[in-house]
């Protein structure tokens, strides 16, 4: 690689590196304060869900067409825009009057991430050299690993000296900086081969889907309340993913062109990324859940006992991409997610009377499992498909991840409303309310719920090793039979 090549290469990194970095920032740096966020703004249980999974659902929405209109517009200047809507979504949240307004700024603000997130991989695999692909990205992970451990750390300092709101304005300068940085580095690399053609009606389908879903399953949590509700926007969800699969097999343009999924490498790897993702989406909410309501503890002391896990993630995302260009990416994934799941089952023991060192020792292990999987795993996603379809991988494999988080976290609150009740579960966000919960009798049931929802996520993290076991098998058959 030439000198010039490799400045090239390095100013693509720094902007990769800063975006990840911002997005791990602003996902850590609410978590732990959504309790004080949803107590301030007046918000039940089932807003609480919203303000945590606005982001996700937005940023899940528009994966289905990142790819089609970068190729439409250019991968380089869709990066762009996606870091001005995510800035201009965290000035929005910071600035929001009530709880409807934050859901609003959060999902366009997942919006806007969607773009950072899906091209961030696409750019990066564009412009680096395969045979170190998977360490630059478990560096990019890094990134976000690190922003998320500052998030964590600062963020009840943030809401303690400043407020809430400074948890989403903190970073918007930071934002506004990127993008100038960006906009005076980056360089389009990739020159579609094919007309894009954007698939609204599939969009629409899609995103019509999602949305009934969300409302279907955030309409359980009151179910004495909106049963009825909940199984209508249910049954329409149903029907509208129907038509969409339906349409997609016949239309011309696609939104989620599905005969991508013949590629098995391909396939494997994003139903391994899924399962993980809903083995793992609601470990940290759970634990905040934990550490505020039941143990009382302040939202800078959480952040400080969750913060080993990004530790561990920090370091062992390096080692898993690593491994994976020495050796492959199937023993690390492996290896991620027996420890990961073997983690999950070690919070699935807790009680209100677990001691907060056991609970950072599991969280430490969640860490490295989580570590060595991801950045193999996503390099694998990457480089089993042509340069052509990186872009439609990276949105699918953005996409596998996000629902598989929002089926975790709904999971989760459902099974946590079973043994309280709408109504004392938003007692237990209030800052408040929460003081008193250790002298309740609920504290147990609760301790109890939190405990089963881990013992599922552990089993669905677990059901992801035969995919990526599968994968080792294949490689090696198609090896044997290649000439």
């Amino acid at each position: 690689m030439s000198e010039l090549e490799r400045a090239g290469v390095l100013s693509v990194l720094s902007v990769m590196t800063l975006a990840s970095f911002l997005a791990g920032l602003n996902v850590r740096l609410a978590l732990v304060g959504f309790p004080v966020i949803a107590h301030e703004l007046g918000a039940g249980f089932d807003e609480a869900l919203w303000i945590i999974q606005g982001f996700m659902i937005g940023s899940t929405i528009i994966q289905l067409i990142v790819g089609d209109l970068a190729d439409l517009f250019g991968r380089v200047r869709l990066f762009n825009v996606g870091l001005l809507i995510f800035t201009l979504g965290g000035l929005a949240s910071g600035l929001a009057l009530s709880s409807h307004m934050l859901i609003a700024s959060r999902i366009l603000q997942g919006m806007g991430s969607a773009f950072l997130m899906t091209l961030s991989v696409t750019i990066l695999t564009d412009n680096l050299p395969l045979g170190v692909l998977g360490t630059w990205l478990g560096v990019n992970q890094i990134a976000w690993r690190v922003g998320a451990l500052l998030g964590l750390t600062l963020s009840g300092i943030i809401i303690d000296v400043l407020g809430w709101r400074w948890v989403y304005l903190f970073y918007v300068p930071m934002g506004f900086a990127s993008l100038i940085w960006s906009m005076k580095t980056l360089r389009e690399a990739y020159k579609p081969q094919q007309k894009a053609c954007l698939d609204i009606l599939g969009f629409l389908l899609f995103t019509s889907s999602l949305f009934s879903t969300a409302m279907g399953l955030t309409m359980m949590l009151n179910a004495a309340k909106w049963l009825t509700e909940a199984i209508l926007f249910m049954a329409l969800a149903a029907i509208l993913f129907t038509l969409f699969i339906a349409h997609e097999r016949r239309g011309r343009c696609k939104a989620l062109d599905l005969s991508i999924f013949r590629n098995l490498q391909f396939t494997g790897g994003i139903i391994a990324q899924f399962l993980f993702s809903m083995g793992f989406g609601a470990s940290l909410t759970l634990l905040v859940i934990l550490f505020e309501a039941l143990e009382n503890y302040s939202a800078s002391l959480t952040g400080l006992l969750i913060s080993p896990f990004e530790l561990s993630f920090l370091v062992f995302g390096v080692v898993g991409g690593r491994i994976s260009d020495k050796k492959g990416f199937e023993m690390p994934t492996i290896t991620g997610l027996l420890l990961a799941g073997a983690a999950l089952l070690m919070l699935s023991k807790i009680s209100a009377a677990t001691s907060p060192a056991y609970v950072i020792a599991a969280t430490i292990l969640l860490g490295i499992g989580a570590g060595l999987f991801t950045a193999p795993n996503t390099s694998s996603i990457m480089t089993s498909v042509p340069p052509d379809r990186r872009g439609v991988a990276s949105a699918i494999r953005t996409l596998s991840f996000n629902i598989g988080f929002l089926i975790s976290l709904n999971m989760a609150v459902i099974s946590l409303v079973q043994v309280t009740s709408y109504e004392t579960a938003t007692q237990l966000i209030i800052v408040e309310g929460a003081a008193n919960i250790k002298e309740n009798i609920v504290a147990k049931s609760l301790a109890n719920a939190i405990a089963g929802a881990f013992q599922t996520q552990a089993a669905i993290m677990l059901a992801g090793i035969p995919f990526s076991l599968g994968r080792l098998i294949l490689r090696r058959s198609e090896g044997k039979n290649a000439p």
